[in-house]
């Protein structure tokens, strides 16, 4: 006797239950499963429909109360909704419909969607392109966390905001309306993001939109126009001085090797420029000489990029101690823990004002340096301090990797004042130069 299958039925919800005095709309919530493939599908669907949640009661089959002065008539309407809802299940094999598809169906049966509307053959919805996109840069040969997880958590993103406002993505949605909303609602309360976190999502909407037009399923080119994005602000970057990283290098730390080791791996990036992925690797093979000149080469992990670094004494004294190899590598997460124990050991307790953005608002904060100890503060001392020093910026962007000036004065840490002591230091030394020559001529 073959296996009978069950109906699901369908269940209908408000979107928003925080103000009991104003209409909030309705949305229909069908779950079912792939008889195929077992695929459990949940379709949260815009009903249309708009109720005071005074006039609505989830236990009841007649969701609206009879307070509510249309409440037969739009039972009735929702309850043919719910109908067609287990039609179309049945309709397709009892269950054998994408989400997308059921939606489009949903549509058609219900007038909302034109005849001309149905998608062609071989089209891809916006939602069900972006999954097949992030699987894809997910299964790549060459594939990097830190890519394909921030196109993940946009497609997360994405998923949560369709839930919340009762319909399902589609390429026509993404106008200068959805990109107001959408920004607003990373900032609402729960998320709180802040402004760059919600320049970063709206940013990686737009690469599923590039490469979803490139591939022929969008023609709506609204994302490209100019003001489809949010501006990014300026964030605070804090970094070690020469004299800062010198108490490091000169802090004994004879009787706790956990935190020796710490401050070394830190000191390596702060004399190397290299990231963290970089640091943590270095071996005798990645060590050459030149010269008489002692340099580190190496491929870079995140950009496979060659750079090549002088092996400065405090760098090299560094990894002598551990045979020219970086010491024994920890993760990132708790390098950054307990880079905020040696800063404190280090007496690195100066407060920073800093601004941050909550909710899509400034607030100004204050804390202690060493509670800001981050990893990455390595790279970015050494750009700050060599460009400082006079090092040209070409040449540090040969090490740090920037492709552009731009790019790298927008990382380092260089205010005006500095700017200004920067400038003077290298036009001291141009003008001794120049007074040099004329002198010799005389």
């Amino acid at each position: 006797m073959p296996k009978q299958i069950k109906i699901p039925n369908p269940r209908f919800n408000l979107k928003s239950h925080k103000d009991d005095s104003e209409e909030t709309l309705i949305v229909l919530v069908y779950r079912y499963q792939k008889p195929s493939t077992g695929e459990k599908i949940r379709i949260v669907y815009s009903t249309g429909e708009k109720v005071v949640p005074k006039y609505w009661d989830n236990k009841t089959l007649a969701k609206v109360i009879r307070n509510h002065l249309d409440y037969s008539s739009l039972n009735d309407r929702l309850q043919d909704l719910g109908r067609t809802a287990k039609s179309i299940f049945q309709d397709h094999q009892f269950g054998e419909i994408s989400a997308e598809e059921f939606k489009s169906e949903l549509g058609l049966r219900t007038g909302k969607r034109k005849p001309d509307q149905i998608l062609p053959k071989g089209h891809l919805p916006f939602m069900e392109f972006v999954e097949q996109f992030v699987n894809e840069r997910m299964n790549r040969y060459n594939s990097k966390r830190g890519t394909w997880k921030i196109l993940q958590t946009t497609l997360n993103h994405l998923k949560k905001y369709s839930e919340d406002r009762g319909q399902l993505l589609d390429y026509e949605d993404f106008d200068f309306n959805f990109k107001d909303d959408f920004e607003n609602w990373l900032y609402q309360p729960k998320r709180h993001h802040s402004t760059n976190y919600a320049s970063k999502m709206l940013s990686v909407v737009r690469q599923f939109l590039h490469e979803a037009t490139r591939r022929g399923y969008n023609t709506r080119m609204t994302f490209a126009q100019k003001g489809w994005s949010i501006k990014k602000e300026k964030t605070q970057k804090i970094v070690l001085s020469f004299e800062e990283l010198g108490v490091l290098y000169n802090l004994d730390l004879s009787n706790d090797l956990k935190l020796d080791r710490v401050r070394d791996l830190f000191l390596i990036g702060c004399y190397s420029g290299l990231r963290f992925s970089d640091f943590i690797r270095i071996s005798p093979e990645h060590i050459i000489r030149e010269d008489g000149v002692e340099m580190i080469q190496l491929f870079t992990k995140k950009t496979d990029t060659e750079v090549v670094i002088p092996l400065m004494p405090e760098l090299k004294a560094i990894l002598r101690k551990y045979d020219y190899r970086s010491p024994k590598a920890i993760s990132n997460q708790k390098l950054n823990v307990y880079l905020k124990d040696l800063f404190k050991v280090a007496e690195f307790d100066q407060d920073v004002l800093l601004k941050k953005s909550v909710g899509g608002q400034i607030q100004e904060v204050v804390k202690k340096k060493y509670q800001l100890a981050q990893s990455h503060m390595a790279r970015r001392s050494f750009a700050t301090n060599f460009y400082q020093l006079g090092i040209p910026a070409a040449h540090l962007m040969l090490i740090t990797g920037h492709s552009t000036e731009k790019q790298f004065f927008e990382y380092i840490n260089l205010d005006k004042i500095q700017n200004a002591k920067t400038v003077a230091k290298q036009l001291s030394i141009l003008l001794r130069f120049h007074r040099n020559g004329h002198s010799e001529e005389k």
